[in-house]
């Protein structure tokens, strides 16, 4: 009876509190590495949406004026002949952002190359916006065409 009594005191004194005491670490360790994961996952969004703001920041600092990259791009594009006007008005959105936009209208001009115009538009890493497109068919010749469009952009002071 004082061994069975012994280990009851060795198993309920020791044994017990001890394979409690891991199960309640194992327990702990799970929900930490959980927690862990979680936090990696909010920092790694973090990251990606810091480096976001600062690539738009560049863009937005940009300096070039977007007439300037309308007079270049059309004459990659091989239109800058046909070009009929260009003109730039700023407004204020808040604070230090402007909002820049440009109209400018070619005449006379074939559909491929007011594509290559609009491809080197789009990559000319600058944050620009198409808010208006229009085609007409030209006066003048069959397959060429006169092309209204209105580029947004903005920029801070």
């Amino acid at each position: 009876m004082g061994v069975f009594f012994a280990i009851l005191v060795l198993f309920y004194g020791i044994i017990n509190p001890i394979m409690n005491l891991k199960q309640s670490i194992d327990e702990k360790y799970e929900t930490n590495i959980q927690r862990l994961n979680e936090m990696d996952a909010v920092y790694k969004q973090f990251r990606e949406i810091k480096e976001k703001r600062e690539k738009m920041d560049q863009l937005l600092r940009d300096t070039r004026s977007v007439s300037t990259l309308v007079e270049d791009n059309a004459r990659k594009a091989n239109i800058i002949n046909n070009k009929a006007y260009n003109r730039d008005n700023e407004s204020n959105i808040q604070n230090k952002f402007k909002k820049i936009t440009t109209d400018v209208k070619f005449e006379g001009v074939n559909i491929k190359g007011v594509m290559d115009f609009l491809y080197y538009m789009e990559n000319s890493n600058k944050l620009i916006k198409v808010s208006y497109f229009r085609i007409n068919e030209a006066l003048k010749e069959r397959n060429n065409y006169d092309v209204t469009i209105k580029f947004e952009s903005y920029k801070i002071d």
